[in-house]
């Protein structure tokens, strides 16, 4: 029987190096190409935040994941920033109507903490507020300013801030919903 390796008389060659389909140097060769592909294929990987800039954030795959209080493509806006500025209000509480205005500022407490100056048109009355995760609402923890303890939430889109709060003096409570307008 004829076999590749070996003549019409039965017997084997000796085998030729440059020949021999499976000899060290075409080996070599095999894996060495093998490798410069691997190694191409995984460099060609395009960094995805190479020019990315986060800002007041990290890059992942290519987006912006923003640290807490910030927001934006970037994250270059603070949440806190719609929150601040001064406001007229109308406002229906169980004890009446009333018309007011007041500011807000940022607090050097945090990131998320901003100051109601003047909070619900009461003069001298500054009340600390901190907005939320989702950035368009805030919470105001229960704190007592002049013998009156203040608590509530408030909510915002666009312009306006509609602030919900309870205010309790002396034994009686009068819950408010007042409509902000940004001025």
């Amino acid at each position: 029987m004829l076999s590749y390796f070996s003549r019409n008389d039965g017997t084997s060659p000796a085998k030729n190096p440059n020949t021999d389909p499976m000899n060290f140097r075409t080996i070599s060769k095999l894996m060495l190409g093998l490798a410069l592909v691997a190694f191409t294929a995984t460099g060609c990987k395009k960094d995805k935040c190479k020019d990315k800039n986060c800002g007041n954030g990290s890059c992942v795959d290519g987006s912006c994941v923003c640290n807490t209080g910030y927001e934006g493509s970037e994250c270059g806006t603070e949440k806190r920033s719609k929150f601040l500025g001064s406001w007229s209000a109308t406002e229906n509480c169980t004890s009446g109507n009333y018309s007011w205005t007041m500011t807000s500022t940022a607090s050097s407490q945090g990131i998320t903490a901003i100051i109601f100056n003047n909070f619900a048109g009461f003069n001298g009355i500054n009340v600390s507020a901190t907005v939320n995760s989702n950035g368009t609402s805030l919470t105001i923890p229960n704190q007592t300013l002049s013998g009156a303890t203040f608590s509530g939430s408030a909510q915002i889109t666009g312009n306006i801030m509609t602030l919900t709060y309870s205010l309790t003096s002396q034994g009686q409570t009068d819950n408010c919903t007042a409509t902000c307008t940004r001025q």
